[in-house]
């Protein structure tokens, strides 16, 4: 059963406005749509990659104020790079994760899987995958650097 069977698009709209809601909270400033600066930027990709099991390009498009569905795409496709480049990105994305799991959970929301599609359970996996692995290198790179700063003192 996927979420469309268990309240249509609607509920999935109002869990995306929760997210982003709960999101602007947390970093305390609201999150310009069409801004290329790089935290507005970050901030949009760390959002629309939490939310890409739950919904399509299109509707995250739709939640950033109408954005094409092709800007959500590199987005998607640009997350591992900003994962190893921004360790600003590397929290927004966690952020992103933890608020779109407890929202998802309080609203009964589970992922949806597209077997047969460009996007299947093995894919999923191995984003999963890479992306813990780049979160274990950046933070073995900022454990290192700490240490050092620590001896320099």
């Amino acid at each position: 059963m996927n979420n469309y069977n268990k309240g249509g698009c609607e509920n999935i709209r109002r869990m995306m406005n929760e997210v982003m809601h709960e999101y602007e909270k947390r970093i305390s400033y609201e999150i310009d749509h069409f801004s290329r600066l790089k935290h507005y930027v970050q901030d949009r990709a760390a959002i629309a990659n939490a939310l890409r099991p739950y919904t399509s390009y299109r509707e995250i498009g739709e939640l950033f104020g109408g954005l094409d569905h092709s800007t959500i795409v590199h987005y998607c496709k640009q997350h591992e790079r900003m994962l190893q480049s921004y360790p600003s990105y590397g929290q927004k994305f966690n952020d992103a994760m933890q608020i779109t799991r407890r929202v998802s959970d309080r609203m009964a929301i589970k992922p949806t899987i597209k077997f047969g599609s460009h996007r299947n359970l093995q894919q999923e996996l191995m984003i999963v995958e890479n992306t813990i692995k780049n979160l274990r290198q950046l933070s073995r790179k900022i454990q290192l650097k700490l240490a050092g700063n620590e001896k320099a003192s």
